[in-house]
């Protein structure tokens, strides 16, 4: 288990999780409270005399769901005009809305650039970043990054009932989308009519996935006591740790990022401000949820599209596995998807430190959900990942 010392920073981290999930409470990206939560990260960070703290605004998306309800509208509309008005003509543009849906739905699943981007009016978020230098001469460089944003809390993060059919509705929507194009397409060369019922199974699809989207933005946001305020604690607590006992050679960058609810905004925008200053051997440890559950690192990462860990990164959690036998980690393929799979996508060497039950086991982690709170964070859990985090810095610290 983790030491004493060790502790005492997961208590640091416990309070501040218990200001951010209960003092600002949700904190939905592009908002008011998720300002307030990078300020609040800020000054911890000149509190613990990390140095170059600042605030670096960028435009974010304030919905997760709008990007999904209009490609699914407008593959929609395709189908009603097939009903309304048959003809060839017809076929061809349903077959151009479905597309475009089937298109933007995997760009945006895939933080893509798309037409639903060029459409979608943005908002004002923030990273809160800083750095910790070394004692010595700068030979290494690492990232530790956590997202201060929260999601809301649909119906559909209720159980693990409805997580497994939201995968399936994920999959299905854009599968109905691809085969309603298709469909169409085939209509216009064979002069098919018939291909309109092939539509209707589909559109049945997409009209569930819009009304889905449209509720999910009508809900509120979780307090995110796990999700991920336990990753900001811990990251503050690292800081801490990182002051009463630097690092030799590793220049410590934190990012506490935005928008990371709606296709990670805040975390590409680090990037393409620092990417190039960090270097391509830079690590970028994601801490994500953190606060229940067995430590996991991530092998793989994204909604749709899975990206493979970067082996460098693997490397590093397997050497911290075997340098602390103590700590439970097991490796996971990621089910949603975190701030490494931008980094990812550019061959960084990105890791996501995350905390889950055991496999089997009937226990949530309250998920997108009003029940995220304070209460449900088990400190154990956290000594372990902070344990873990500190060794992979010892570890790169000595390479």
């Amino acid at each position: 288990m983790a030491g004493s010392q060790t502790i005492d920073y997961t208590q640091s981290a416990l309070s501040h999780i218990r200001y951010l999930s209960e003092v600002i409470g949700g904190r939905g990206s592009c908002t008011s409270d998720e300002h307030q939560a990078a300020e609040y990260t800020a000054e911890q960070m000149q509190n613990l005399g990390v140095q170059n703290v600042r605030l670096e605004p960028y435009k974010g998306a304030p919905s997760t769901y709008r990007p999904y309800a209009l490609t699914f509208s407008v593959a929609l509309l395709g189908t009603l005009g097939v009903w309304l008005f048959p003809g060839r003509w017809v076929l061809v543009l349903a077959a151009v809305l479905s597309a475009l849906g089937a298109w933007a739905m995997m760009a945006e699943t895939d933080f893509t650039d798309n037409w639903t981007r060029w459409l979608l009016p943005k908002g004002d978020s923030q990273n809160a970043v800083g750095v910790i230098p070394p004692t010595g001469e700068t030979k290494h460089r690492v990232v530790l990054c956590a997202h201060l944003d929260t999601h809301r809390t649909p119906i559909f993060y209720a159980s693990k009932t409805w997580n497994t059919l939201f995968s399936l509705l994920v999959a299905g929507s854009l599968v109905s989308m691809l085969i309603s194009a298709l469909a169409y397409t085939l209509g216009v060369v064979f002069n098919w009519e018939w291909v309109r019922w092939i539509g209707l199974v589909a559109g049945g699809m997409e009209v569930f996935a819009l009304v889905m989207s449209l509720h999910a933005d009508f809900t509120p946001f979780s307090p995110g006591a796990n999700d991920n305020a336990s990753g900001v604690g811990m990251v503050l607590g690292l800081t801490q740790h990182l002051g009463q006992e630097p690092l030799t050679h590793t220049k410590v960058w934190l990012a506490f990022t935005g928008c990371e609810e709606a296709a990670s905004y805040g975390m590409v925008s680090f990037l393409e401000s620092h990417a190039s200053e960090l270097g391509e051997d830079a690590a970028y440890i994601i801490i994500d949820q953190v606060g229940f559950g067995h430590l996991c690192y991530l092998t793989s990462d994204g909604l749709v599209r899975k990206h493979s860990t970067h082996p460098r990164a693997l490397e590093l959690a397997r050497a911290a596995t075997t340098a602390q036998p103590d700590i439970v980690t097991t490796e996971r393929v990621g089910l949603a998807y975190t701030d490494a799979v931008p980094a990812t996508k550019r061959g960084l060497v990105a890791l996501t430190l995350c905390a889950l039950p055991p496999s089997g086991s009937d226990q949530t982690i309250h998920w997108h959900q009003m029940t995220d709170t304070l209460d449900h964070v088990d400190p154990q859990a956290m000594a372990d990942a902070h344990a873990f985090v500190w060794q992979i810095l010892k570890d790169i610290d000595h390479t």
